[in-house]
């Protein structure tokens, strides 16, 4: 007659289990057979009991709690992250007003890390955008566009122009951003930087 004996599982739950199934018996040439019959008789006794502990297993709040931290476990780890302080901001450069062949440099310190995206100038020449050309653009000391030449037109950076996307390099708080700005006829220069900074 084979033995048998109990393992008292983590959960605190007893599961009875025969010899037989830790033996050379259970991979083959016997037929399947409930390993507690020695205990409970030949009517499959083994089964039904396991069946019962399971259904009670599943209705028991610690089997509950201890299920959840399996089901966590498997899970990704979280944690709380803060709030980006970065937003959208613009910087306004101008209005300007030169006469015709003047040059003036247009200086703003936004006072917190900013990086440019997007630029829109205008000026009030016939037609708008004519009278004034964008030559330099420096962060600091860095320049964001080459010096040489005779810069770009600010008809290029319209409000409806598809070419003025840029990516500056950021500003620090202490720095400030200069735009050079050549006047081709007398007439008022209006720029605004749009961007995202870090504020405070």
């Amino acid at each position: 007659m084979s033995e048998s004996y109990a393992i008292m599982g983590e959960d605190g739950w007893t599961e009875i289990v025969g010899q037989e199934m830790l033996g050379e018996q259970t991979r083959g040439g016997t037929p399947a057979a409930s390993t507690l019959s020695p205990v409970l008789g030949a009517g499959g006794g083994g089964y039904d009991l396991l069946g019962a502990a399971q259904e009670m297993l599943q209705r028991s709040p610690a089997f509950a709690q201890y299920a959840a931290k399996r089901a966590a476990a498997g899970r990704p780890i979280t944690h709380r992250q803060p709030l980006q302080r970065a937003r959208d901001w613009d910087l306004s450069f101008g209005p300007v007003s030169g006469a015709a062949s003047t040059t003036t440099v247009i200086t703003v310190a936004p006072q917190c890390l900013f990086r440019g995206e997007k630029m829109m100038a205008t000026d009030d020449a016939t037609p708008v955008g004519t009278g004034s050309r964008i030559t330099q653009v420096l962060i600091g000391q860095r320049l964001q566009r080459p010096a040489t030449g005779g810069g770009s037109l600010t008809l290029f950076f319209a409000q409806t122009s598809l070419g003025n996307g840029l990516k500056w390099d950021t500003c620090q708080a202490a720095l400030s951003i200069s735009i050079t700005v050549s006047f081709i006829v007398a007439t008022t220069f209006n720029a605004v930087v749009f961007g995202k900074a870090v504020v405070g």
